[in-house]
């Protein structure tokens, strides 16, 4: 699967920080370190790097750079958010399996419920 690299554009910050502090969090996680072990690692403090995994702070690109020197990672791939997409398509394919077997008259309940919640 090709990486999915996300842009910065316009309206869609909100989002990019939310998917940049997962990934950190991710990694963060991947490693064994809490956030209090990789914030002394790379010099940034735990709370603010709590602050950037809840997508609550923009952080700059010197702190970027530190923390992902001190995940043991390049800064771009920071910005490589393919987990998110491997999780989006396993869930639409169980999501597919368990409506495999559904009536029409359950397919149609179960829209409308979905139909309801994403409004």
């Amino acid at each position: 699967m090709r990486p999915l690299y996300i842009f910065i554009i316009g309206g869609v910050m909100k989002e990019v920080r939310k998917l940049l502090g997962r990934r950190i969090r991710y990694l963060r996680n991947f490693c064994g370190m809490t956030q209090e072990q990789l914030g002394d690692k790379a010099d940034v403090n735990y709370k603010y790097l709590g602050a950037i995994e809840r997508g609550e702070k923009n952080p700059a690109t010197d702190n970027l750079a530190k923390i992902a020197g001190a995940l043991g990672v390049k800064l771009h791939e920071l910005l490589i958010f393919e987990h998110e997409v491997e999780d989006i398509q396993l869930l639409k394919e169980k999501i597919d399996d368990l409506l495999g077997g559904a009536s029409i008259k359950e397919l149609k309940t179960i829209y409308r419920v979905i139909e309801a919640m994403l409004r």
